[in-house]
């Protein structure tokens, strides 16, 4: 899978600890509409999709995140990998993979 671009929120220290979490999103199409979520707590929108969980694939993890975020059941075999992004934020030990 291709990176897509790196996000370097560059609020973190040498010293300090970088948050590193797998996650996914998805761009979800149905009825010539796509699905967004609305993120309350920085009033954007943003794809459906959110964490990994240990022992789950991105598809899995995809298929939950959508059903969870929108009600929206996805088929795995509808799935198509396009990339990922490569983000790094300050993170605390609780963040941590």
């Amino acid at each position: 899978m291709r990176l897509l671009f790196e996000l370097d929120l560059k609020n973190y220290n040498a010293n300090g600890t970088v948050f590193r979490r797998p996650s996914v999103r998805g761009i979800i199409i149905r009825q010539g509409k796509i699905a967004m979520v609305h993120a309350k707590k920085f009033n954007y929108y943003k794809f459906p999709g959110g964490g990994i969980e240990p022992g789950e694939c991105h598809e899995e993890a995809l298929v939950r995140e959508t059903l969870e975020e929108t009600g929206l059941a996805v088929l795995p075999e509808s799935i198509r990998a396009y990339g990922y992004v490569h983000r790094i934020q300050k993170g605390t030990r609780e963040d941590m993979c």
